[in-house]
């Protein structure tokens, strides 16, 4: 029977090919679309799951009020571990660990040269300092190695497999032993590797590659204050603690003691502003942005938003498949009259179709694994680095097998049910007919299927001109003509190359392409990680407040174009002995004229000048109180306006930049970026949510018209002798394709009167997410509606003008 029925589904298919082209090319396409998105779930789901007792884990982490402002810190005072240890109960296991990185990383090689590896702006060869504790809470697979006593000593190194391949060509018990110089800011480590571990197979968010003996740091007094060890005041995010409680332990409770016994340890007259320690559960460290730190997190609503973007394709590709079923029923009708006049149950009828719809889903589902490595390669840099497409995966197979059932559940049960349903008498006289009910329902799936993609479109319209207007909009300073480059990690811990840099400086403002240069500690961007809380005397007597600190020289305002609205300039000193900042921050000190704050103290040095505010950060947030002060020695960033007319082009001045650098610095990479390129990064969540709303947008609607494409041939095709009469009673062709759309493109009108106030809603709280942001305005939902009637109306138009076009002798012959 089995062999019957797909004897019967191969003929099937292969006799109505267009249908078939249609259904596989819709469910592929949705499958596709599913299986990508379930690609990134399941990632983002897997973050360290595997932990033993993990519901006993968290990592401790500070949170602070300045003024009215809260801050988060992923991290906390380097003392406050050891103080948890001694002196709090309920703590199993305690594990600090403070992160860093090596600039230069050297391989002695007896009697050779050492092989040097050099950190890039990109990859950084990062590590951690740390004990064998931190193994006790997140255990890691060890090929060489004792946890209890590989990082118990002075200098010691643990790697993992990919680590040492990097360094030594290989991962094997052999490189124990071997040594290993790192060079770091202001400091070398000369350590023995004494471990190797495995990689991590699933995703963590503690998926360190090199790990430094805690004793290497703490043992000597210049890398203990280096790392903060003593000073109970300073929190700092590459300082971290995770803790294993005793069960029972209410992690609340235990958060107020901590901040106690930080608080009760602040020297007097240090404490500013107000701190709590809270312990952060493992299972939320990789979807809490508050506590990120610079590092990779998920968004579960946004997880939840991918979901449900995926069941609305395959859901579309389903109602494609229902509406194209029902509608060609009665081409089977004569099919299921002789099985049932031959003793076929109405059980049987209902297996045959939902095997036939199988076979297309797997077909389809074949298709979208092709489709799938296609939109992984296409969405690039949105999709997380751990996200591949696994042929090997057990997982993958048993993911596509269940969606197949379960679309072709969805899809072929209803079709299948109402062909089982038929009268034998009825379909042998040919008297099957289109049961209004049916009618009714293919019309109602049309509207939900182009709702869904109106929805898309007018997102994908909103997402583009919110991009384009965060981009473009005036931030309050000028971004056009400038690179920026910093001096080498290597200037840090080389006094020589400390003092060059002015000097390269000087020979880059004297070329015939460059405008002007100053030297800072970052752009006008880049200020959302440093700030220090400054004291100063307002109307209610003494106050603090948050300040975002810029370091720069004297050329800074002038070349980034700030407006000076009073005052002066800085003068260049090597300590910071002044302010320039800007009318957020006067008003904030009480000065509603901020002219006015000329000469008042803060933080016990004077304000010389009043710039006009300007976005450093992106337009999601308002602008804060910020200030600019003279540091020689911190101005480590080269800003570097060029000439917009002149002899020498852009490149050709920036070649000869790096002529300069490569004499300056030999051996040194030169990493230059245009400053407008940096502003296009700063949205680039937004423009990787723009990007996947585009081809979701596209899926949809290429979906949507498949449907529509298929339906209306269909139509044509059941009217063709009714074209046909039409046309020798005089109808134009203008007249037949009316005749053939009208009714499609109705259903499509009302589909947009209900998808644009939902759409509306829908935008408008995304919006809310942007402190500047766009105006809605309905001209945006009439073009998006002008571009679903008009896909629509080629689709449809298409195969009608196909219709009308066809001799009329032909049609009246057709029967």
């Amino acid at each position: 029977m089995l062999r019957n029925y797909l004897k019967i589904a191969l003929r099937s298919l292969s006799r109505n090919r267009l249908t078939t082209l249609l259904n596989v090319t819709g469910l592929s396409v949705g499958i596709a679309s599913c299986l990508v998105i379930y690609l990134i779930v399941q990632y983002e789901l897997h973050f360290d799951k595997r932990v033993p007792d993990s519901e006993h884990v968290y990592r401790l982490v500070s949170k602070f009020k300045f003024g009215d402002e809260f801050y988060h810190n992923p991290g906390l005072a380097a003392p406050i571990p050891d103080a948890v240890r001694a002196k709090l109960t309920g703590v199993k296991t305690v594990a600090p660990f403070h992160s860093g990185s090596f600039q230069i990383v050297e391989i002695p090689c007896p009697g050779k040269e050492p092989i040097q590896f050099r950190a890039s702006k990109d990859e950084k060869d990062e590590f951690v300092s740390t004990n064998g504790a931190f193994f006790d809470i997140l255990p890691r697979q060890w090929i060489a190695g004792n946890p209890e006593t590989a990082l118990s000593k002075p200098d010691q190194i643990v790697l993992t497999e990919k680590q040492a391949r990097k360094y030594f060509g290989e991962a094997s018990p052999a490189i124990v032993g071997r040594r290993l110089i790192g060079r770091q800011y202001k400091d070398t480590l000369m350590l023995t590797v004494s471990g190797l571990l495995s990689d991590l197979a699933e995703p963590s968010n503690f998926d360190f590659q090199a790990f430094v003996s805690l004793a290497t740091q703490t043992t000597s007094k210049k890398r203990r204050d280096n790392l903060g060890i003593d000073q109970w005041n300073n929190t700092n995010s590459s300082s971290q603690c995770l803790l294993k409680l005793a069960p029972g332990t209410d992690p609340k409770r235990l958060g107020d003691q901590i901040t106690k016994l930080a608080d009760a340890n602040v020297p007097a007259g240090e404490k500013t502003g107000d701190r709590w320690l809270l312990l952060q559960p493992l299972s939320d460290v990789h979807f809490n942005a508050d506590f990120a730190g610079g590092q990779h997190v998920a968004h579960r609503p946004t997880l939840l938003i991918l979901g449900l973007v995926g069941g609305f394709l395959l859901l579309l590709a389903c109602i494609n498949f229902i509406n194209l079923a029902t509608a060609q029923s009665t081409r089977r009708a004569k099919e299921i009259g002789i099985r049932k006049s031959l003793g076929s149950e109405r059980k049987q009828l209902i297996v045959q179709f939902l095997g036939e719809t199988l076979l297309l889903t797997i077909l389809a589902a074949s298709a979208s694994l092709l489709l799938a490595n296609g939109a992984l390669t296409y969405l690039g840099e949105i999709v997380p680095k751990g996200v591949t497409l696994d042929l090997t995966n057990p997982t993958l197979y048993l993911f596509l097998l269940a969606t197949s059932f379960i679309t072709a559940l969805l899809a072929g049960f209803y079709p299948g049910t109402l062909l089982a349903r038929l009268s034998p008498v009825a379909t042998l006289r040919n008297q099957t007919g289109q049961a209004a009910g049916i009618a009714t329902l293919r019309k109602g799936l049309i509207v939900g299927q182009f709702t869904i993609a109106q929805m898309f479109i007018i997102g994908a319209l909103l997402v583009g001109q919110q991009i384009r207007y965060m981009i473009n909009s005036d931030q309050g300073f000028q971004r056009e003509a400038i690179v920026t480059f910093s001096t080498p990690m290597s200037s840090f811990f080389n006094s020589d190359h400390n003092d060059v840099r002015f000097t390269l400086a000087e020979r880059i403002r004297k070329l015939s392409g460059v405008e002007r240069v100053s030297m800072a500690n970052q752009t006008p961007l880049s200020g959302s990680w440093s700030t220090s809380t400054l004291e100063f005397t307002g109307k209610k007597g003494k106050s603090e407040v948050n300040v975002y600190r810029k370091q720069v020289d004297t050329n800074f305002v002038a070349l980034y174009g700030l407006k000076l609205l009073a005052g002066r300039n800085l003068i260049e000193n090597d300590t910071t002995r002044e302010y320039v900042i800007n009318e957020t921050l006067a008003r904030y000190m009480g000065f509603q004229q901020p002219a006015r704050a000329i000469g008042h103290l803060l933080g016990k040095k004077p304000i010389v000048g009043i710039i006009r505010d300007f976005n450093h950060r992106s337009l999601h947030n308002t602008i804060q109180p910020t200030a600019l002060m003279s540091q020689k020695g911190n101005l480590h960033m080269f800003n570097v306006r060029f000439r917009r007319s002149g002899a020498a082009t852009f490149d050709q001045t920036l070649a000869q930049i790096k002529k300069l650098w490569a004499t300056t610095y030999p051996g040194e990479p030169f990493e230059a970026k245009f400053f407008d390129e940096a502003i296009v990064e700063l949205y680039s969540n937004e423009r990787n949510l723009g990007k996947l709303i585009n081809l979701a947008t596209g899926i949809a609607v290429l979906i949507s018209c498949l449907g529509l494409f298929g339906l209306v041939t269909f139509s044509a095709e059941r009217r063709t002798k009714e074209i046909g009469v039409r046309k020798v009673l005089g109808a134009s062709v203008s007249n037949i394709v009316t005749l053939l759309s009208k009714d499609f493109l109705v259903l499509i009108l009302i589909a947009v009167l209900i998808a644009s106030p939902l759409a509306w809603w829908g935008t408008t709280k995304w919006l809310e997410g942007f402190t500047y942001r766009i105006d809605l305005s309905w001209s945006l939902f009439v073009l998006a509606a002008l571009l679903v009637i008009g896909i629509s109306l080629i689709t449809v138009s298409f195969q009608s003008i196909k219709a009308a076009l066809r001799n009329p002798v032909t049609s009246l012959r057709s029967e």
